[in-house]
């Protein structure tokens, strides 16, 4: 494994910290600065954010579980792998398997890390906690009587569609531009140089 040396430049030191806005998924927060010398460097605003999860769901048919889901942001739909913001106290690993659930209706055997990545470090403070899920299946329940379905426990602002892609054909769909979230695309590409090969 490459490992560069550390850098000679010294981080630079929070003086002063002050949350200016608090919002439903983040606080804006007013950071006063100096550099690694001491010298006052300036405010920055920074995000804090809760760390978030994702999970890359593997069924024992070798398909991967993938969403569909409307984003705000971009106001439109996208196509993505289950996951979500880790609540206060909860571990990484436990909100996967919870997001995964709730997202999709689906369980899993076998859980290990893939990827641990910091979504946008110049502007927030959390990380991205990446699970590889290996046996997943649909956690089915009797909605209607003789009607077993997945069970899914969306959040109110959230409606997602599961969808099933075969783990083989996963470099097909990141080469043909249909996943466009940074996150998910670093997931996947983790997965197919880390577990495809």
């Amino acid at each position: 494994m490459l490992r560069l040396p550390e850098p000679e430049l010294r981080p630079w030191r929070p003086i002063h910290r002050e949350t200016v806005g608090s919002y439903r998924v983040f606080d804006v927060q007013r950071v006063e600065l100096e550099d690694g010398e001491g010298r006052p460097r300036g405010d920055a605003f920074v995000f804090g954010v809760p760390d978030w999860c994702n999970v890359v769901a593997l069924t024992p048919d070798d398909q991967v579980v993938l969403v569909w889901q409307y984003r705000f942001g971009s106001g439109a739909m996208s196509l993505e792998i289950p996951g979500g913001v880790v609540d206060p106290g909860e571990a990484p690993d436990r909100a996967a398997r919870r997001e995964l659930r709730e997202e999709t209706g689906y369980e899993a055997d076998a859980w290990q890390p893939l990827l641990v990545v910091q979504p946008n470090p110049a502007l927030q403070n959390n990380r991205c906690h990446t699970y590889l899920a290996r046996g997943a299946r649909p956690r089915l329940v009797e909605r209607q009587p003789g009607l077993a379905t997945a069970a899914t426990d969306f959040d109110a602002q959230e409606e997602l569609e599961t969808v099933l892609v075969p783990a083989h054909r996963i470099p097909d769909l990141l080469d043909g531009g249909q996943v466009t979230h940074s996150l998910v695309q670093g997931a996947l590409e983790a997965f197919c140089r880390k577990v495809l090969r």
